[in-house]
């Protein structure tokens, strides 16, 4: 499972420290650390903190990183002024228990006053199970060899698998990589809402963007 990816963040530049459980993608918790902010990032992981580790020091930006579930994060309480989890981390948590607990550590380590936000995708209702879906991310270049990225969705209920495939552009169409499949919980934004608020947070809203759709709460 690659949910539990947090950055704890300080919410002012330079003095204190930001959260953030998922450095699946360096970029995003580098970005933040390259605009002045105290960045604390975690993920289950360790590849993926040490990739974030290397992106941060080719960047020569100064960037925590340690392993850890966002269900029991190694890290004191009231730490921090904001926590992400973004780019629908939570999701790939698959009970509404894990994810209860997963904001329940949030709003540990977040100081008195200080806030939580969250990305995910908009789920509607679930196609039928053993429906599959695939979605054409364009050209990419293998071994000299002109592909396609695919993604593919596998639902069973409230559940799908996710893997990504290059199929060769030719009549063979042969499958030269596949990635590991992983497993999100189509749970629709409303009902993470409510989550959150019984983990503890307050004033929770919702509010649209052009990437996802943004859940914010404050101690």
């Amino acid at each position: 499972m690659r949910c539990h990816r947090c950055w704890p963040v300080s919410g002012v530049r330079c003095p204190t420290a930001s959260s953030t459980p998922r450095l699946g993608s360096a970029p995003r918790p580098s970005a933040l650390a390259a605009q002045g902010f105290r960045v604390t990032g975690s993920d289950i992981s360790l590849a993926a903190v040490q990739r974030t580790r290397e992106e941060a020091g080719r960047r020569g930006l100064q960037l925590a990183c340690l392993v850890g579930d966002v269900r029991a994060l190694p890290v004191r309480s009231a730490a921090f002024e904001v926590v992400l989890a973004c780019d629908n981390a939570l999701p790939h948590l698959l009970s509404e228990n894990d994810i209860r607990c997963a904001f329940r550590e949030c709003f540990r380590c977040v100081k008195p006053r200080g806030g939580c936000v969250i990305s995910m995708r908009d789920y509607g209702v679930p196609p039928s199970p053993g429906t599959v879906e695939i979605q054409d991310y364009g050209d990419r270049v293998w071994s000299a060899r002109l592909c396609r990225l695919l993604q593919t969705r596998r639902w069973r209920g409230q559940f799908y698998e996710v893997a990504f495939e290059l199929v060769t552009n030719d009549e063979a169409k042969e499958v030269v990589l596949r990635t590991p499949k992983t497993t999100y919980f189509a749970i629709g934004v409303e009902r993470m809402a409510v989550l959150m608020e019984e983990a503890g947070f307050t004033r929770v809203r919702r509010i649209d963007s052009p990437f996802q759709p943004v859940l914010v709460g404050t101690r």
